[in-house]
């Protein structure tokens, strides 16, 4: 038999056959192996002879219905495993074995029968469970229908619990005593149960967390019999790693405000390497004496220890004896636990590994957060430090580059700190970059790695740009199909200016591999951007892939959304409406093929609806309460609690997915050569992840927030939102803003999310304001509780999606009225904003969805639609596939320009003069004063450059190809540069070598990036400042334009804001008209032709100095620019504050009359500029003062 077995075994896994049982559990070892021959010729021969001499020897003729199924003698194999049980009726290894061969006949059932039978007279057969569960799952994928795959899971889940009520007590406890062997299979068989309960939908999750505990459970308890000291659990688990982890990062006896001196009487830092500290078990002792000072550290969740990953591998060693799982260890003579082989101890492992990764996968879960860990009665909840606990552990029981991947993950978004060995401070960023490069040591091609280190590196400015390249280069390289990888590397190479291998799209000049300028063609030219698009593109169809759940969630969820457009109209729907509205919802549980056809979006249009209602239930109920009423002047009553039940939001129904959201970040829209319709939609994705977000807290009350009381005394309660209220472009633009706001008719709350950086920004905005409040260590319900306690009506947000922007706070809908302003130049998507501030040239008029929506209904009048469109009355469906609008928001027009500046308040020290002082010098003398200062700027910065030298500049990067030709018509000139960053250097000035000779590229000029104050004087140096049109420059050009500097602009992009900014500034110069161009070749003309009319004169000063004189048209538009600044729009602070707040009054006089929500039966009987237009055009009542030189 020795011999037979290792013939069966010899020709290797490809050739034995799986879901056999060749032997006996019981079984002799094999001994050693014989060389490889044919079953035909040795096994079957030697067989037959035994059973000739031993015809009831049962393993022999186990082995030889094997080898009969190994040849594909199925009938043979049968019938041997018959004369088995002939013998012995409850040989469960031959009931296994003619389940397989009958499988192999296609004898589905009849497999699946004699499986069953086989659990039925041992329910830890576990060959004849994998094997049942097996076939289960394939059925189940195979299924034509969800039901008939949900009756084939039940099917399994049926079979997994009869085995656990064979093996678990009503305690969880086993029964009997288990093999080591067989403990991994048990684990793998409690957690398929989990695993199957989470696919039966989310009324099962507490059900599929209950087994996926248990099946850790089964690895830390001692085997049988154990006491009840030693029934540990995963919150021991979690509590004894949050210990251990401390203990590793400092005196265990003090974290945070802890004190756990009388729970450790020694320093257990110093004894975590010994094999016998066994941690779960002082831990389980210590009860809730240990818990509850753990959760006061952490403010009522476990504080998250920031170990290194040397310091990960050493957690088993503490939290296990001699860091062996106990479960699959046996109890020798002494008492004490005797480990299991290696290859036990691994399959255990790997297995207790996954249990722990599926666990953390699920606790990421919206819906989960805040919600209590399972067995622990409510004293742990859920929350990001419990997922970095699990992925620790993970880590100790299997390192694999994934678990590396998932940690860092969480570890990037901590915002704690602690210190290394070498007392160097590190946070969660810095410990992100450590663990991803950890589990590249284990796979160096690991793209999920390699792409996260390099967004790593790339959004923290760690070393050069180009190491995020270099690592989105290998990431490509390992897996060219990886989203992530593709469009990070499109951007980053794109940041450095390095071109090569770009290729290009239709009609737009691109770049070949060797870094040749390609010409514009008709068809796409293959290269990184054309991948970049193309993975965008599938990405957006991904979502219309995604279902919404058909059935009663549908029927359920339809009925709540109509009951909330009902309380939001405040009337029935009449049978026409009723009739539309279910009709849309209905097309959500069409074919995914009806879906990519067209393009509806389920999960997003239920989404939007979540938004779209939400302020005007609001609204209702503010009705209910104060009537149509603007403001008063008399203390009034709170809006009644009472009847919050009426508005209730529609819930997230429980099977309802997060959104899917594009690679390509909405950030990224401003320079990717994508079409109107994707800019619109990136953004739009991203919108709806964060209302999931938002929806899925399991705080979040039923009902809508509740709406504020009329502004009292005429005063609107303004709240601004900012990342960026430190030493910021922004915080340079909007200083003053906050001080300037009208005290008799706002107040003001700045909420900043971000720390203090220590500059002066912050205390002096702080100073302007009544209430400037640090929420940068704030949850998400704190910050909603603040801004309803302080009741709000309107909250503006300067983030947009920029890096470190708050639209969680947003996509919850605290205030009836919320808008975007200047952070971020381009649509949110979201129908949890109701505003953009703008103007009629950076955001043209019929590109807002409810400005389009008036010229549909014009154009179609009562002509009925083939299909009902999934719009909400003038909120247009982003997923449409028109190309004609972009913006979900409706615009609030400034008169002038939406472009705050602060310049004639804060950067005054050119001249050193105040307005006042100004305005009583004369025209001459400011502006000999001013060539004075330029000519000496311009001999600082560039010392060897001639006076009558052009300077172009620009401080970032652009249209590169079209500025060679403009200096090569211009021979006197040179093109000056900053080094941001300073990768692109050298890829551009290899660029200007290749496209126009070593000539022009010898005249382009880098210099670093200065200081704010110095970087706006040196300004003036510039003869004419080129801008670049795929983004222009928006705080760059408000500074140029201070010190005169003229600036070119195209406003290449009808449907991209950020395209348009500059052309808006330049308006609000009352000098627009000379300062825009409308395409390339009048940039190129209009630039030599300003360039060529500039000539000097030498003017001597009585000193004996020589400043020389400019004139030209360049020179005079320089001039009007530099004497008229103190009298612009643009520059003119108070009066752009003055227009902010009537549009915002405006803004709530529209809600409170609801004429801001087409379609509602106020909109319907209204009369005026409401019914026209969606547009706020506000109205600047001060004339305008420049005076033109000649």
């Amino acid at each position: 038999m020795v011999y037979a077995y290792n013939a069966y075994d010899a020709p290797g896994p490809s050739f034995v056959p799986v879901g056999l049982t060749s032997a006996p559990l019981a079984n002799i070892s094999p001994g050693i192996l014989v060389p490889s021959e044919s079953y035909r010729t040795r096994l079957i021969p030697v067989l037959t002879t035994l059973l000739a001499l031993h015809p009831h020897h049962l393993p022999a003729m186990l082995l030889l219905a094997c080898i009969y199924y190994a040849l594909g003698d199925f009938d043979s194999s049968i019938a041997v495993n018959d004369q088995i049980l002939s013998i012995d009726a409850n040989y469960v290894e031959a009931m296994n074995n003619i389940g397989t061969a009958m499988k192999a006949q296609g004898q589905i059932q009849k497999a699946f029968e004699w499986w069953w039978k086989a659990l039925q007279v041992r329910p830890t057969f576990w060959d004849a469970l994998d094997n049942i569960l097996g076939m289960t799952f394939t059925l189940a994928h195979c299924a034509s229908d969800q039901g008939r795959r949900l009756n084939y899971y039940r099917q399994a889940q049926a079979i997994c619990q009869y085995v656990q009520t064979h093996v678990f007590d009503s305690n969880g406890r086993l029964t009997s005593r288990l093999q080591p062997i067989e403990i991994p299979r048990l684990q793998r068989a409690v957690f398929t149960s989990g695993t199957i309960y989470s696919t039966l939908g989310p009324t099962n999750i507490e059900r599929a967390l209950h087994e996926y505990a248990r099946s850790l459970e089964l690895v830390l308890r001692p085997p049988s019999p154990c006491l009840d000291s030693e029934q540990y659990s995963l919150r021991d688990l979690l509590i004894a790693t949050c210990t251990a982890g401390h203990a590793l990062c400092s005196d265990i006896r003090t974290v945070g405000s802890a004190d756990f001196s009388n729970i450790f009487k020694t320093d257990i830092s110093q004894r975590l390497d010994d094999p016998s500290l066994f941690l779960m078990k002082k831990v389980r002792a210590a009860g809730e004496q240990l818990l509850h000072p753990l959760l006061l550290a952490g403010g009522g969740l476990l504080p998250v220890p920031l170990l290194l990953p040397e310091q990960v591998s050493s957690l088993r060693t503490a939290l296990f004896s001699g860091g062996v799982l106990p479960g699959i260890c046996q109890v020798g003579p002494s008492g004490a636990l005797v480990p299991p082989s290696d290859i036990i101890r691994q399959q255990a492992n790997n297995m207790t590994s996954t249990v722990l990764l599926t666990l953390a996968k699920r606790f990421q879960d919206a819906a989960l957060s805040n919600a209590a860990i399972p067995g622990s009665a409510g004293g742990l909840r859920i929350s990001a430090s419990i997922v970095i606990l699990l992925y620790y552990i993970a880590l100790t029981c299997d390192p694999a580059p994934s678990t590396y991947n998932n940690l860092g993950i969480m570890l990037s978004g901590i915002s704690q700190t602690r210190s290394s060995p070498d007392g160097e401070v590190i946070d969660g960023t810095a410990l992100a970059r450590m663990f991803y490069t950890e589990g590249l040591h284990i796979d160096p091609k690991h793209p999920h790695l390699l792409t996260n280190l390099g967004s790593l590196v790339n959004e923290q400015g760690q070393g050069r740009p180009w190491d995020a390249v270099e690592y989105y280069y290998r990431a490509a390289k390992a897996n060219p199909n990886l989203p992530e990888a593709v469009c990070g590397l499109a951007n980053s190479l794109s940041s450095i200016c390095d071109w090569r291998g770009r290729g290009a799209l239709v009609d737009e000049i691109g770049v070949d591999d060797a870094g040749c300028h390609l010409l514009p063609a008709r068809n796409p030219q293959a290269g990184w951007v054309t991948q970049m698009v193309a993975v965008t593109d599938e990405q957006i169809k991904d979502g219309y892939r995604q279902p919404f759940y058909r059935g009663d969630s549908l029927v359920t969820t339809t009925e709540a959304c109509l009951r909330a457009l009902v309380c939001g109209l405040g009337r029935h729907l009449r049978p026409d409406e009723n009739e539309q509205w279910r009709s849309r919802f209905q097309r959500l549980a069409g074919s995914v093929n009806d879906r990519m056809v067209y393009h509806v979006n389920s999960v997003g249009f239920f989404l939007r609806f979540c938004d779209w209602i939400a302020p005007q239930l609001q609204r209702r109920w503010y009705l209910r309460t104060f009537g149509r009423t603007y403001e008063v002047r008399d203390f009034v009553d709170l809006p009644n609690n009472a009847i919050s039940s009426q508005f209730n939001r529609p819930p997230l129904p429980k099977a309802l997915q997060s959104p899917e959201v594009p690679s390509v970040l909405p950030f990224h829209t401003f320079t990717c050569p994508v079409s109107p319709r994707t800019v619109r939609l990136i953004p739009h994705r991203a919108a709806l992840k964060a209302s999931y977000a938002g929806h899925s807290h399991p705080w979040m009350p039923e009902h809508v927030f509740r709406p504020p009381r009329p502004p009292f005394n005429g005063r609107i309660n303004l709240g601004y939102i900012s990342n960026d209220v430190n030493n910021h472009p922004l915080s340079h633009l909007m200083q003053n803003v906050f001080g300037l706001h009208d005290r008799d008719r706002f107040n003001i709350f700045i909420y900043t999310t971000s720390p203090w950086d220590g500059t002066a920004y912050r205390p002096r905005i702080a100073s302007m304001v009544e209430h400037c409040v640090d929420v940068s260590s704030w949850n998400l319900q704190q910050i909603l509780q603040h801004i309803g306690e302080h009741e709000l009506h309107i909250l503006i947000n300067l983030g947009g999606y920029t890096k470190g922007a708050r639209n969680d706070i947003f996509a919850v809908r605290p205030v009836p009225i919320q808008m975007q302003l200047i952070g971020y130049a381009g649509t949110v998507g979201a129908s949890w904003c109701d505003y953009i501030v703008c103007d009629p040239i950076s955001c043209p008029q019929d590109l807002s969805a409810a400005e389009r929506w008036r010229i549909l209904q014009s154009e179609r009048g009562d002509s009925p639609l083939p299909i009902e469109p999934l719009d909400m009355g003038a909120d247009l469906d982003p997923e449409d596939d028109s190309e004609l609008w972009i913006y979900s928001e409706k615009f609030m027009y400034m008169p002038h320009t939406f472009m705050v500046t602060d310049h004639k308040q804060s950067f005054r020290g050119d001249d050193g003069l105040s307005p006042e002082t100004r305005s009583t010098i004369d025209a001459d003398t400011l502006w000999l004063d001013e060539e004075r200062r330029r000519a000496c700027a311009r001999r600082e910065v560039f010392p060897d450059i001639p006076q009558d030298v052009i300077v172009f500049a620009n401080f970032n990067q652009g249209i590169f190809y079209l500025w060679l030709r403009i200096l090569r018509k211009v021979p006197r000139s040179i093109l000056w540069l900053l080094r941001f960053p300073g990768a692109a250097e050298e890829h551009l000035r290899r660029s200007a070598a290749l496209w126009a000779g070593k000539d022009v590229a010898s005249r382009i000029r880098f210099t670093d990036i200065a200081r704010k104050d110095f970087h706006i004087y040196r300004a003036r140096v510039v003869d004419l400042f080129l801008d670049t049109v795929e983004c222009n420059a928006h705080t760059i050009a408000a500074d140029v334009l201070w010190t005169g500097t003229p600036m070119l602009t195209w406003p290449k992009h009808r449907h991209k804001m950020c395209s348009r900014v500059a052309a808006s500034i330049v308006h609000a110069t009352g000098f627009g008209a000379e300062m825009t161009v409308h395409s390339a070749e009048e940039y190129e003309a209009r630039a030599v032709a300003l360039a060529q009319s500039v000539s000097y004169v030498p003017h001597r000063e009585p000193s004996g100095a020589v400043v020389p004189r400019g004139a030209g048209e360049l020179i005079r538009l320089r001039k009007n620019l530099f004497l008229n600044r103190d009298h612009m729009p643009l520059f003119d602070t108070a009066r752009w504050t003055r227009n902010l707040e009537k549009g915002l009054w405006e803004a709530w006089r529209r809600w409170v009359d609801g004429t801001q929500y087409e379609c509602s039966d106020e909109w319907m009987a209204c009369e005026g500029e409401d019914k026209r237009s969606s547009c706020i055009w506000i109205k600047d009542d001060d004339p305008v003062r420049i005076q033109r030189v000649e």
